[in-house]
């Protein structure tokens, strides 16, 4: 059964939803700038094989309990 994640994205200019499918989440990071705010890796690399990450508006501990639940 595949089970996704929906993670609340932001860059410079927009705010938006990702849905993950948490097959595909390699790691998950505590901000150290921001609390209100973690980075997840994701299992995948980029065109240039750099490993992609996304920048999450989710505290660490509610993605963790999330994945984990």
């Amino acid at each position: 059964m595949v089970k996704f994640i929906e993670l609340k994205v932001s860059d410079e200019s927009e705010e938006k939803t990702e849905l993950v499918n948490i097959a595909s989440i390699g790691r998950v990071y505590a901000d150290p700038q921001s609390s209100l705010r973690c980075i997840v890796e994701l299992n995948y690399q980029s065109i240039n094989d750099t490993p992609v990450y996304l920048e999450v508006d989710m505290p660490y501990e509610k993605v963790k309990l999330t994945l984990l639940g």
